[in-house]
């Protein structure tokens, strides 16, 4: 009988192959996860008094919250609101996200076809697959004729058919077209897959779990599992899961006459994780009243279509109460088949989106309102990537910056505000990122931009660094500060109560200062250097200009305006130009050379010229043009699959340059961003490698260089 057919597969190609329509973190993340909330019986399962959540929670139906649950991890939303009964003390840890886009519910997962080792047949329906694992003496696979005396789990016999045994998994993935049983202990990384309902009939344990708690220690356990049906996951009514009121008659303390523990991900595709026989009274199966049947000890999460029922009130108690427990590996990491890096697209119109977990593909997307949080990536595709039309907040920090990706440098892609407030703060902007920014207002600070950006509105443009040409057409007011721009500005429009203090603008291919149209313009403290033109005025009215240095811009420093008073052409000494290292180097003319009526710099000196504060607390002598930097780079984890962390630590404050390349020599990633005296880092994540292998990570601070060497294995 070929019921059994065993794959060698070329897991890698077939990966990346099927990637490409699995949700932004996998369904494995959550320790809980819903589509609708309302039961097969339109019920509302009310999260309440008993209920600690110790992971991320999503829905994209309404919750429902009762008495004081408590919720320890971050808990998102699709719908605006929760739904309350009686609630009392409920306790989030993290404040809730509500407008989040809907997880996505695939009808089936392809790949995990594709992807398994194993594929066995149901014939037609007729024979029930069971997988017991057995620890260190590996897996197990029989089949029993349905309608036939079933055999005992432990001692299957002869009446169990089509046997096949599994060494411990390693990363191994089974299919079963139909129906199956799982249980027993597993030792090694395994996702079983079922078209069929998938029944729990004994506890699922890892290797060293606590057999009554499902608890295990998370560091030294190698284990992983994924159960996944099309259909529902089904707790098994048989005696040692508590059948017949197990848990009144046998006590709570006897778990082996009831209860089942569990560890792992339990994925639901088709309807509900839920036990067997609610005792329903359109039921055929009638049990006793009530049918306590013991506990759920689960370490792990669920991700159900529907929500399913633990526990019914009809017939004096029926089903299991429940104990939660979050494995955090499943955070960074997922069962065989589910990799926590994978990403959706988003596309449509929203009202209102909350965007925490990340990443995200952008395809046409129209949102009134949009919140990015701290740590997100998302990725533009086109110039009609994105439109945003009263509100856009991108809240990154600095140690947890946000990521705007395009999907080619050839491609690229444009964020768009239509008339909307926004706010962008440390957030990293790729080389072929487009932002046109007609805004109301307009906020951005820390932020690095590789690409053109055009911005209207009232304007305020804090410690950024621009690489390439900016445009401001505004007909309110701008306040440009502390900036970098190393292809040029260009002034446009009405602008009123315009004023351009303290930036660098340095080797533009263009102008450092292009004027067009103002109404009022200050620019002053500003150093324009090494810039094919320096000031370029094309209004018939000349802006307000003081003490600025503008030096060696070859096609002219001044063109139809004047340097004005306090203003210098002087070699500005940058510490290390030809590696985009533009502070202030001791000896420099700028030091001190500022407007004597702006505002001191920090250590109570007089103002210099540039984006950069000379720290005379920290100075040097003509025999050292340098402090030493504490400079280092690590990279953790390394080798890594999905992506790794730069740690760089510096005692300075500066611009730091990341570049990383393939053995070839050829540049694959490229950023730049602010850093401060302390501990700062990059991400770098795998799908921005062209494959597997190795690659160098070259971090510039302060002139200094230091490279890691980097290995990623898929």
């Amino acid at each position: 009988m070929k019921w059994l057919l065993i794959l060698l597969l070329s897991a890698t190609i077939l990966f990346v192959v099927s990637i490409h329509n699995t949700p932004a973190v996998p369904p494995t993340y959550f320790q809980y996860l819903t589509n609708l909330e309302v039961t097969v019986n339109n019920e509302i399962i009310w999260f309440w008094g008993q209920d600690t959540m110790w992971g991320p929670v999503h829905s994209n139906d309404y919750l429902g919250l009762k008495y004081n649950p408590v919720f320890m991890g971050p808990v998102t939303c699709s719908k605006n609101r929760f739904i309350y009964n009686d609630p009392g003390d409920i306790w989030f840890e993290y404040e809730p996200v509500f407008n989040v886009p809907p997880y996505p519910f695939y009808a089936s997962y392809p790949h995990l076809v594709e992807l398994s080792d194993v594929q066995i047949n149901d014939e037609d329906g007729n024979y029930m697959t069971r997988i017991w694992m057995r620890g260190e003496n590996g897996i197990e696979m029989y089949q029993y004729e349905l309608g036939m005396e079933q055999p005992s789990l432990y001692d299957p016999g002869h009446n169990a058919v089509n046997w096949h045994e599994i060494n411990p998994p390693r990363d191994i993935i089974i299919f079963i077209d139909g129906q199956c049983e799982v249980y027993g202990t597993l030792l090694g990384r395994l996702t079983i897959y079922s078209t069929g309902d998938m029944y729990l009939v004994d506890n699922i344990l890892y290797d060293g779990s606590d057999r009554y708690t499902a608890d295990f220690q998370e560091n030294n356990n190698p284990s992983m599992l994924g159960l996944v049906s099309e259909q529902n996951i089904i707790i098994k009514d048989n005696d040692v899961n508590g059948r017949g009121n197990g848990d009144g008659e046998y006590g709570r303390n006897e778990i082996d006459h009831h209860s089942i523990a569990i560890n792992g991900s339990l994925i639901a595709l088709g309807e509900s994780f839920t036990f067997e026989h609610h005792n329903d009274d359109w039921e055929m199966y009638q049990g006793p009243s009530p049918d306590e049947r013991g506990g759920v000890y689960h370490k792990g999460g669920v991700a159900q279509y529907r929500r399913g029922y633990y526990h019914r009130s009809n017939h004096n108690g029926t089903g299991y109460f429940k104990s939660r427990l979050y494995d955090t590996r499943l955070l960074t990491d997922g069962p065989p088949g589910f990799d926590p890096d994978t990403y959706p697209d988003v596309s449509g119109t929203y009202d209102e989106l909350n965007l925490r977990h990340g990443p995200y593909h952008f395809r046409n997307v129209i949102v009134d309102d949009l919140r990015i949080w701290g740590g997100v990536e998302i990725i533009l595709h086109g110039n009609d990537a994105l439109q945003v039309r009263q509100s856009l907040r991108m809240e990154g920090r600095d140690n947890h910056r946000i990521t705007v990706l395009t999907d080619t440098l050839d491609d690229g892609g444009t964020l768009y505000c239509n008339n909307a407030d926004t706010f962008i703060e440390n957030v990293d902007f790729s080389t072929n990122a487009t932002l046109r920014l007609n805004c109301d207002t307009l906020n951005i600070s820390d932020c690095w931009i590789g690409g053109a950006v055009t911005a209207s509105g009232t304007i305020s443009l804090n410690r950024n660094v621009f690489d390439g040409v900016v445009e401001l057409n505004s007909f309110h007011t701008a306040s440009v500060e502390r900036c970098v721009f190393e292809d040029g500005l260009t002034i446009n429009g009405n602008l009123h109560d315009g004023k351009i203090i303290n930036n660098t603008f340095v080797g533009s291919r263009h102008t450092g200062i292009e004027i067009r149209r103002f109404r009022s313009l200050e620019i002053a403290n500003n150093i324009i250097a090494f810039n094919r033109l320096g000031i370029e005025n094309g209004f018939y009215e000349a802006p307000v200009m003081h003490h600025n240095d503008v030096f060696e811009n070859w096609g002219g420093d001044y063109l139809e305006c004047e340097a004005g008073e306090g203003s210098i052409s002087a070699d500005p000494l940058f510490v290390d130009a030809a590696n985009n290292d533009y502070r202030l180097s001791w000896g420099s003319p700028c030091i001190d050379a500022g407007d004597p009526e702006s505002p001191h710099d920090p250590d109570g000196s007089r103002a210099d010229m540039g984006a950069f504060i000379y720290d005379h607390a920290h100075s040097v002598d003509d025999n050292q043009t340098e402090m030493p930097s504490l400079f280092s780079v690590t990279a953790y984890p390394n080798p890594f699959n999905s992506k790794t962390l730069l740690k760089v630590k510096t005692g300075v404050n500066c611009l730091a340059y990341l570049n990383v390349y393939d053995l070839t020599g050829r540049e694959i990633i490229r950023e730049v961003k602010m850093v401060e005296h302390g501990a700062n880092s990059f991400t770098i994540n795998s799908r921005t490698l062209s494959s597997a292998g190795v690659y160098l990570a070259q971090v510039m601070i302060a002139g200094e260089k230091q490279t890691v060497k980097l290995l990623y294995l898929p």
